[in-house]
């Protein structure tokens, strides 16, 4: 055999047998169980973190995409603020609700009927303003609760005092806006105030709005109810006329609530 081919068999047998001496220990084994065992956790550890990613992200964007009740309530609520800002101080162009079918179930509430005490509240509502022109109104005023019959007549008297001063179409009609309501009605506007088309049609405007506003903030205070007059605030106006506004409301307000 050639020296060089010999030498080299010579190294693969002995790169062999120490291979074969090292394998066979005790020791050897166990290193090769604990490497392998620990390549399993490590590789169970890591899958379970790359999974732990994705279910965070679907957990948050399901919170985004179905808020709570509360929530949307709240969310809901600033939208209806600024409409019954718009519909107090708008521009006469008519504006269309920006708010969703599904916004509107979650605030509105309907209006409370008092049938079983209409009759004495509309005999009440006569007696007080008789003989001006929002006496017409008065058995669809008393279709609501008191609190809410009580500033539409309390806020009529202070913005037109109750029918004697109001906006007209071009022919000189009645608008039948007794509140200073602006935003439109069926007639459109006049004056830079929603015209209607009748009495009915103006007390169920109003009075609806004002029941949203009343269910809102959770009181009918005249205090609670200055956006009729300043709108989102009233920077614009003097303290004083913002005081005469809430005592002039509620003289009136109490007299139905009867507080």
């Amino acid at each position: 055999m050639p020296e060089t081919e010999s030498a080299v068999s010579l190294a693969d047998g002995d790169d062999h047998k120490r291979k074969k001496l090292l394998g066979g220990t005790p020791l050897a084994r166990s290193l090769r169980r604990a490497v392998f065992v620990s390549g399993m956790l490590f590789s169970l550890t890591a899958s379970v973190f790359a999974l732990a990613p994705p279910l965070r992200e679907r957990s948050e964007e399901a919170s985004i995409v179905s808020p709570s009740l509360d929530t949307k309530k709240a969310l809901c609520g600033v939208l209806l603020e600024q409409e019954l800002v718009d519909s107090l101080t708008a521009s006469t162009e008519a504006r269309q609700s920006g708010m969703s079918s599904e916004c509107s179930e979650s605030v509105q509430t309907e209006k409370v009927v008092v049938s079983d005490n209409a009759s004495d509240l509309e005999q009440e509502i006569r007696t007080m303003v008789a003989g001006t022109p929002i006496e017409a109104m008065s058995p669809f005023i008393a279709n609501y609760d008191r609190e809410v019959a009580g500033l539409l007549i309390g806020i009529a008297k202070k913005e037109s005092s109750w029918g004697e001063h109001v906006p007209v179409d071009a022919s000189g009609s009645d608008c039948f806006n007794y509140w200073g309501y602006k935003s439109a009605g069926t007639r459109g506007t006049a004056m830079g105030h929603a015209c209607f088309g009748s009495p009915e049609e103006a007390v169920s405007v109003v009075g609806d709005r004002l029941t949203e506003l009343v269910n809102m903030r959770k009181t009918s205070s005249p205090s609670s109810m200055i956006i009729w007059k300043c709108g989102s605030s009233c920077a614009a106006h003097s303290p004083e006329s913002v005081r005469k506004w809430i005592a002039d409301v509620d003289l009136y307000y109490k007299k139905i609530v009867k507080l």
